[in-house]
């Protein structure tokens, strides 16, 4: 199965192969879909074929990878905004990954730098830079009342985190889904994704999604196909299912007033997984809905258009 950028133009980018020789640069074609390889990326000796998605991306936006080496070697070492990131088989030599960025990562340029080790032993390194642009978030200041403020503890945090984690400790290795993402409910945005968040006035980070307001009862859909990696009530989440569409790719749906999946179930796009509520740390009924990519948290919005 094939996924598509989600964003209505694709950018041409190049190619930097190494191997030992000087850096030959490479023209690339990019089709619908992941960036396709150059003829030439499985010539003999150590090549790493390294294609970019696109040049720059937002804060809250995701570039696409696809690295290739002209002989087997290693698992490619991928790293990016000060952190590492997962590569995913996608056959042959062929790798592939998406990389997250949210409010957090620091505008402007970053280096995508992958490493291999071949069968001989050499280290094969490729660096490819990208912009990143910063968006100015709004901010929001919400007041709950004692009973609701009283969820906001340390341990409750704790909890959420750990059942999280430990729902998504293993997640399916190839792509599930298929361009665009579907709009799990319909409704208008009461909250964007990036807000800065203040909590009885305490600043509490930025909001990690969007949420839509509707009637408690809606009925809530699957983004995109994918296998049901958690279902259950969480301390400020509420009742809330995360579903796994592969290539670290998770979407989430907070605040159900019914949970109608289990974990493991495999789900179809468009499928009914639960209903709106106000469960958890919620002022009223309204889905909370979130997209992480590789853990993290990445605005879902552009990924439902085609």
């Amino acid at each position: 199965m094939r996924t598509r950028i989600p964003s209505a133009a694709l950018v041409a980018a190049g190619a930097l192969v190494l191997s030992g020789a000087p850096a030959v640069a490479a023209v690339l074609v990019i089709a619908a879909g992941w960036p396709v390889a150059p003829a030439d990326a499985s010539a003999s000796g150590p090549a790493v074929v390294l294609q970019v998605s696109r040049p720059s991306l937002r804060q809250g936006e995701a570039i696409r990878l696809t690295i290739e080496t002209a002989a087997p070697a290693s698992r490619p070492a991928v790293r990016f905004a000060g952190r590492s990131w997962a590569a995913y088989p996608a056959g042959g030599t062929m790798w592939r990954t998406i990389l997250g960025t949210d409010p957090m990562t620091a505008a402007g340029r970053h280096t995508i730098a992958v490493a291999v080790v071949t069968a001989a032993g050499a280290r094969v390194t490729v660096a490819r830079q990208v912009t990143v642009t910063r968006v100015d978030f709004p901010r929001r200041r919400i007041t709950f009342d004692p009973e609701q403020a009283a969820l906001l503890t340390r341990e409750n945090v704790e909890i959420e985190r750990r059942k999280v984690r430990e729902a998504l400790r293993v997640l399916h290795p190839q792509p599930l889904w298929q361009d665009p993402l579907l709009l799990p409910v319909r409704g208008p945005v009461s909250s964007g994704y990036g807000v800065l968040s203040i909590y009885q006035a305490q600043v509490r980070g930025f909001h990690g999604g969007v949420d839509f307001a509707a009637e408690a009862g809606t009925p809530v859909r699957a983004a995109a196909d994918g296998i049901v990696r958690l279902a259950e009530l969480l301390p400020l989440s509420g009742n809330a299912v995360l579903i796994d569409h592969g290539l670290g790719v998770i979407t989430s749906y907070l605040h159900l007033s019914q949970i109608g999946v289990r974990p493991g179930q495999r789900i179809a796009k468009g499928e009914v997984i639960g209903r709106v509520g106000s469960t958890g740390l919620a002022t009223g009924p309204h889905l909370h809905w979130g997209l992480r990519v590789n853990g993290v948290r990445v605005d879902p919005l552009p990924w439902t258009v085609q």
